[in-house]
Order: structure tokens, then sequence, then C-alpha cells
């Protein structure tokens, strides 16, 4: 992948995602067994990483410490684009990253605010990355469904793409 493909797909992937904003994180426990749970990006960077708040008393903190795999999944059924990330989480201590991404409303879960010593941050370094967006209305997509059945033909999902990240 080029530096200008990826930094298309970044771009892509960033639209995408700013329009859904909460994701569905699963990691695997020690149990073996998947853990998914809803989480608030905080931003999608130049990189292709992803960022998130969290206690460092959470399952999340200590299935990093398992295995640090996760995948990452946004839908938005308004609109018909749906997003599956893969890649490796991190658990990060850093002060001007929280300061940098902090909005007032995480005082809801850092009562204490971004000095909070509980708060850390989420890195997800996504190594790959596979959407589905067709940009459509439900009655589009009927529409062009029945269309499909009408003329005999496969319907058109819309723009679908896997991007893979590491070489």
């Amino acid at each position: 992948m080029t530096v200008n493909d990826k930094k298309a797909s970044i771009e892509k992937l960033r639209k995408l995602i700013d329009m859904v904003n909460v994701a569905m994180i699963t990691t695997l426990r020690a149990s073996g067994d998947f853990y998914s749970r809803p989480m608030n990006t905080m931003e999608y960077d130049d990189e292709g990483n992803l960022f998130f708040f969290s206690d460092e008393h959470t399952p999340d903190a200590h299935d990093i410490k398992v295995n640090n795999r996760v995948s990452v999944t946004y839908t938005n059924p308004e609109n018909n684009t749906y997003i599956s990330l893969n890649g490796r989480l991190y658990l990060i201590e850093d002060q001007n990253k929280i300061n940098q991404l902090w909005v007032p409303a995480c005082k809801a879960w850092f009562p204490e605010g971004k000095t909070d010593p509980n708060l850390k941050l989420i890195k997800v370094e996504v190594l790959k990355a596979e959407y589905w967006d067709t940009a459509e209305s439900d009655m589009v997509v009927l529409f062009n469904m029945l269309k499909a059945i009408v003329k005999g033909k496969t319907y058109d999902q819309g723009e679908h793409q896997a991007i893979n990240f590491v070489d």
C-alpha cells in the first residue's frame, strides 16, 4: 500500500467512523470467551490508530494483558454503513493526549476530570479494515433490491473495500 493509498483509506474510514462514533470493541478474555462493549471513539488519527478512554480497573485493562488482539465494529443502519476493524490493543498513559481528547461529557465516567488517576487511553493499532457503504436510505436500498430482483441481476451493495495496513 502506498503512502497516498493509506492516507486516502484512513480519510475514508475517518469520514465513516465520524458518522457513527460509538464502536463495539471485542476482546478475548482469559477464560477464552469473547467480551464486547460499546465505547465512544475519541479519535481516529492520521496514522490509522483509534483512541478510547478507559478506566484502568475495567475488564478492558485486564483483557489487554491476556491478549491484545481486538475487533472493533461500527454500524450505521440508517445510512447502510458498516465497518469492521482488527488490530492490536494497548493501554497507554499519555496525559498530553488525554488533555487533547478530553471533552466535558467524559466527567460522567471520570468525575475527577482529565487528571482522574484511573483514566487511561486505549489505543487500537488498526491492522486490517473492511467497510460497506451504500450511503443510501432504506427506501433507496429497497428500491434497488427490488430492481435487481425484477431484472434478475445481483443487488449492488454499494462501496465495499478491504484494507490491509500491514505489508
